[in-house]
């Protein structure tokens, strides 16, 4: 159906920018060049209600890793690129808070904990840990520090992190690591707010608009058309922030989205205020409201659901019982399970994102490696500088 002409006129004319992807970074994007330019017109395009990423479907840490996974990122990055993710992470969060308002994302400086579980590989990984624990102080905690101090509660000799004996003990863990500058926000205040700051600067947001093409356009508007099949809408620059799925717009991306299973909980015990991590990252749980608890991960379950937006509910209740298992393995019995939902991850090789331009006025900023949250907001100021300049 193509446009008529008071939407071709005055509710869709061509826009400066338009980002395809409702999720933290593009609506920090959005916001981000926005503000740099003013009078620009800047448009969002959603396929769905919401959106179908991780945004709305994440645990709500505000997390930079653990020492389990960083591990892992020092073995496959380096040292030097290891803390670069690392500041990308605080500075991100730190963007974050500078938006929109620590009260309106609902940040809490809970703190999180690493749980490095009674056997074997729990013991192996605690001999890995500390034999690196003075490395990661010393080049983490300063930089958690010069990003974060403004915003968090923490003194000036507070490390990045140090062991718990006590925490172990609460959760018979073979050892525990306090992460000292995490905490956990509310994703749903934290949408509402970017949904307040966009519709206060004017950015238009369309969601039911599912991107199947994109058509350079030349003469004196060159630029790019975006098509649902339907209807066309110009726009000098394009921005995919699609993530996980950024792939159907941009073939050979090496970023692919996966799954992750998510359960609300209520488990007889009640859970110490805060943020979990275990399994070196692949399994992370939280506190909630009224006694609940956000239980989620398994990607390394090694298995499988089929690729968005497909279903098969015996694979997902497959995952789901053994996400409960391993629950039930950390918090005790299990009363009920009061809520499940996939969220999709974009990840790669490494965790380092994608940020670029593939050609004049066609840019992406995908690939968040499960740390969209901490990353996303710095990841959409740097692509708003980034097509400004051009």
């Amino acid at each position: 159906m193509p446009i008529g002409y008071w939407e071709r006129e005055y509710l869709l004319p061509p826009a400066d920018l338009t980002v395809v992807g409702a999720g933290i970074v593009g609506m920090s994007t959005a916001l981000h060049f926005k503000a740099i330019h003013p009078n620009s017109s800047v448009r969002i395009v959603e396929r769905d209600i919401l959106g179908e990423g991780g945004t709305t479907r994440n645990a709500g840490f505000a997390c930079f890793g653990g020492p389990g996974e960083w591990l892992d990122d020092i073995a496959q990055l380096g040292e030097e690129a290891w803390l670069r993710l690392i500041r990308m992470r605080a500075q991100g969060l730190r963007e974050l808070i500078q938006l929109l308002g620590a009260e309106a994302i609902g940040l809490e400086w809970s703190g999180g904990w690493e749980l490095f579980p009674g056997h074997d590989r729990g013991a192996k990984r605690d001999a890995e840990v500390r034999s690196m624990m003075d490395l990661m102080n010393g080049r983490v905690t300063p930089i958690l520090r010069e990003e974060l101090s403004e915003f968090h509660p923490a003194g000036a000799d507070t490390p990045a992190v140090a062991w718990d004996d006590e925490k172990a003990a609460h959760f018979g863990a073979h050892s525990a690591v306090h992460l000292c500058w995490e905490g956990m926000l509310n994703t749903g205040r934290m949408v509402q707010s970017f949904h307040k700051a966009l519709d206060r600067l004017g950015v238009q947001r369309l969601h039911g608009f599912d991107v199947q093409g994109l058509d350079k356009t030349h003469g004196p508007r060159e630029g790019w058309s975006l098509t649902d099949g339907r209807r066309s809408l110009p726009s000098r620059h394009v921005a995919i922030c699609t993530n996980g799925f950024a792939e159907s717009l941009m073939p050979g991306t090496p970023a692919v989205a996966v799954p992750n299973r998510v359960l609300v909980l209520r488990p007889r015990k009640p859970l110490p205020n805060g943020t979990y991590h275990a399994a070196d990252g692949y399994l992370y749980f939280r506190t909630l409201q009224e006694g609940r608890v956000l239980f989620g991960g398994g990607r390394h379950f090694n298995l499988s659901l089929p690729p968005h937006p497909q279903r098969d509910p015996s694979a997902e209740a497959e995952w789901d019982q053994r996400l409960l298992e391993s629950a039930e393995s950390w918090l005790g019995p299990i009363e009920a399970v009061e809520d499940r939902w996939t969220g999709w991850l974009g990840v790669g090789q490494d965790r380092m994102p994608l940020l670029g331009s593939s050609q004049p006025g066609l840019h992406h900023a995908v690939r968040l490696g499960g740390m969209g949250v901490a990353i996303g907001c710095g990841i959409g100021r740097q692509l708003a500088v980034k097509i400004g300049d051009h």
